[in-house]
């Protein structure tokens, strides 16, 4: 048992050394997508969100609460319930684009009951990412993180935004 923990030990410092070597993205773009359909194909509801210039720790923040949303949830498929609902997560940082697996996934046959929990799950987790924000307004920060890392939008002389 001793020689394992060792050895993962030596395995997780190695890691840490070469990723030291290699800096991890300091801000990313994340576009969050929910997908709902009913089991016999009919589209429900489709939603996506995607934020410009997120620091790092505040995206891999929402990763984990978003995990602790589809933890709830998961309990709640193949319930004989007749919806379904499809996640993703998508991270562009700097210009490298991954999806992320734990939090793109696909859940079937959860019941009106079991969305309302999981949608209660997920207005508790809001409200701790809107509590992570209020804290920065209270020491005075003026934005949610610094904006100025995101890409410029573009507008024409009419003031339309253009790409």
């Amino acid at each position: 048992m001793l020689k394992k923990l060792i050895a993962v030990a030596t395995a997780m410092l190695l890691a840490a050394s070469v990723n030291a070597a290699t800096p991890a993205p300091v801000v990313c773009d994340v576009t969050y997508t929910a997908e709902v359909e009913t089991m016999e194909g009919f589209d429900v509801s489709s939603s996506s969100l995607t934020l410009r210039g997120v620091p790092m720790a505040d995206v891999l923040d929402n990763s984990a609460k978003a995990i602790k949303v589809l933890d709830v949830l998961s309990k709640q498929q193949d319930k004989g319930g007749v919806y379904v609902l499809e996640t993703g997560e998508e991270r562009n940082c700097a210009g490298k684009i991954e999806r992320v697996a734990a939090t793109s996934v696909q859940l079937k046959g959860i019941t009106l009951r079991g969305a309302n929990s999981g949608a209660r799950a997920a207005l508790q987790q809001a409200n701790l990412i809107v509590g992570r924000y209020e804290s920065r307004a209270a020491k005075g920060d003026k934005q949610g993180w610094d904006h100025s890392k995101a890409v410029k939008v573009k507008r024409n002389d009419l003031g339309q935004k253009v790409k």
